[in-house]
């Protein structure tokens, strides 16, 4: 019997998508963000330099607010419109600053990177009638480009 082979055409990533993360507050919360991360832009077929980008920028949020808060730790990721946007929250209310980088410093480095690397970045406390009041969100934005 003549062996037969079938394509199936692999469909388009959607134009908008996303997922959520929950982490508890633990050290490895930036190690398993970082892997999520990459899974899923890798997945949907980013390009690797944007995904290697995203990755390091989650890792350096995540592991800010596992440093600084004393809950959990929420991690958004978003694409639209050729934008991928990463989200982190967490309950420490101290919206961050950048500091600047020197190189006698062993901290502080992480804004400094988000703030060089990503398209825009900021953050926001949430809104009073919110379910996480005192709550903030650091977030950034990458234009994605597909592999």
């Amino acid at each position: 019997m003549p062996e037969t082979t079938s394509t199936c055409p692999v469909p388009p990533p959607p134009a908008a998508w996303g997922c959520h993360l929950h982490l508890t507050n633990d050290p490895r919360a930036p190690r398993i963000a970082r892997h999520t991360i990459r899974t899923a832009l890798r997945g949907f077929g980013c390009a690797s330099e944007l995904t290697d980008t995203a990755e390091l920028l989650t890792s350096e949020l995540v592991s800010n607010a596992v440093q600084h808060s004393d809950g959990p730790v929420t991690v958004r990721l978003r694409t639209r419109y050729g934008v991928v946007r990463v989200g982190v929250m967490d309950n420490h209310p101290e919206l961050p600053d950048p500091l600047p980088c020197t190189t006698g410093q062993d901290f502080g480095r992480g804004l400094f990177l988000v703030d060089a690397l990503a398209d825009t970045w900021g953050r926001y406390p949430l809104a009073a009638r919110s379910r996480t009041t005192g709550w903030k969100v650091v977030w950034f934005e990458l234009a994605a480009v597909r592999a």
